[in-house]
């Protein structure tokens, strides 16, 4: 028997009196805490510093294939203190231990399906809030809507001294600004002994390492919505309603510098007679565009509305999942399927029109095809999406009158897969892949579209 096993308390001291019922409780309770004592003995499977020190997130990206784990934060120099995540059966929950503690104790735990190891590959995140002092356990993007359970330290404060006690204590043994943390993955036992297979790493997705790190721990969401901030005052900064173009990921600031001044008029420039929105949309009924888009039915499902053009401008420099400034239309009632965009970087302006945006959860054939949210944009309005942020989604045209959007993309300077691809969900709930192409170029296309408005207007040639 190990030292740590001896130090238990016997039997007949935790036994509770009072017959069945005791005696159930008894073992629903010694059943608990051996699961919990078990960790104790494990090896660790995987290991890894966090990238800042005492915080930040920790992503799990695999096929548990039903095998549960724990997720466990430690100092460098000792096992303990420690905190971990457990993700089993049906349930999760986070785990605390001392070293002046006897065996761990259970801080938070749900019950429910869902919460769990799936099978199928799956991002398990487990973020650890040093200064606020808070744990976050979720699956898929680090999203409030993704978020399956938060266990807050300080929650059970009465009062701002009792709030500030609490905080020396935890930071004086647990989360210490000043100690190195390590996180470490374990396996939970499998046919009566602890393991590590080598099955755990098959069947990762080519887009993303089986471990990664952010540096910040999830907080909040980030808006979707995108103000210039050139623009910004003291309301905006105090109600949080948008992201500030300034604080937009790298590559998202650099493309949205490139398209904010865009528009799909410009007849100051251009000297015509016509608009090109008005023209474009004269195609859609009778032209040149209606008949693009009519054999394009069956390129993603079989609905005829979900279709809509995509219109190239420039050329594909590598950089990004095709050419990377891509006029979009969107003739009324014409929506797009479930779809992501390889991990890459978008900004999207809403030219002309209004666009409704659902959002999704990273997809799989058995995923929820329920959004986590949904928002509007409309003309003159920017969105943006990274790699955890708004990746997954849909687009669809709701109005009475078709939409234009300008959408742009890049690759983060550190993503060495590079996919070129769109992988949407299919009519079949498969996920299919889709190479952005090119219905026009964008110049061909204006020539065309104004070329047939100005004879119907003008009825000449």
């Amino acid at each position: 028997m190990s030292a740590v096993r001896a130090e238990r308390p016997a039997l007949q001291q935790t036994l509770p009196a009072g017959g069945r019922k005791a005696r159930e409780a008894f073992w629903f309770l010694w059943k608990k805490l051996k699961w919990l004592e078990d960790m104790r003995h494990l090896s660790s499977c995987w290991k890894k510093p966090f990238p800042v020190i005492g915080q930040g997130t920790f992503i799990f990206n695999a096929d548990r294939r039903f095998q549960p784990f724990y997720i466990s934060v430690e100092d460098a120099e000792d096992e303990y203190p420690m905190i971990a995540l457990h993700v089993g059966n049906d349930c999760a929950s986070f785990i605390i231990q001392r070293k002046r503690d006897r065996c761990p104790k259970e801080l938070k735990r749900i019950d429910q399906a869902g919460c769990g190891v799936e099978e199928g590959k799956v991002s398990y995140w487990y973020s650890y809030d040093r200064d606020n002092l808070v744990l976050k356990y979720g699956k898929g993007y680090r999203m409030e809507e993704t978020t399956l359970m938060t266990h807050d330290f300080l929650a059970k404060a009465k009062n701002p001294r009792e709030r500030e006690r609490m905080r020396q204590e935890m930071h004086e043994h647990l989360f210490r600004p000043d100690r190195k943390k390590f996180v470490k993955l374990y396996n939970e036992m499998v046919r009566g002994q602890f393991e590590c297979p080598n099955s755990q790493v098959e069947g990762v997705d080519v887009l993303e390492p089986l471990v990664e790190f952010d540096k910040e721990p999830f907080i909040c969401n980030l808006p979707p919505m995108v103000l210039d901030s050139s623009k910004v005052n003291l309301f905006t900064l105090d109600k949080g309603d948008y992201t500030f173009s300034a604080s937009l990921p790298s590559a998202c600031k650099e493309l949205y510098s490139n398209v904010v001044g865009c528009d799909l008029n410009y007849t100051e420039v251009e000297g015509e007679k016509v608009l090109l929105s008005d023209a474009i949309r004269y195609s859609l009924a009778n032209g040149v565009l209606k008949e693009k888009i009519e054999s394009k039915v069956g390129e993603l499902g079989d609905d005829p509305n979900e279709t809509y053009l995509r219109v190239t401008l420039g050329h594909s420099l590598g950089k990004s999942p095709g050419i990377p400034y891509v006029l979009e239309i969107w003739p009324a009632g014409h929506y797009s399927p479930i779809h992501n965009h390889g991990n890459a970087n978008a900004v999207i302006k809403v030219l002309f029109g209004s666009i409704t945006i659902d959002i999704f959860n990273k997809q799989s054939p058995t995923s929820s095809h329920d959004p986590l949210l949904t928002f509007e944009a409309s003309a003159g309005n920017v969105t943006w999406l990274d790699r955890n942020w708004y990746q997954t989604h849909k687009l669809r045209n709701p109005s009475n009158d078709y939409c234009a959007t300008i959408q742009c993309y890049k690759y983060d300077a550190g993503d060495t897969a590079h996919w070129p691809y769109f992988d949407y969900v299919s009519e079949h709930e498969t996920i299919d892949e889709f190479y952005p192409n090119s219905d026009f170029d964008f110049c061909e296309m204006r020539e065309k579209v104004m070329t047939e408005y100005k004879h119907y207007i003008f009825n000449y040639f």
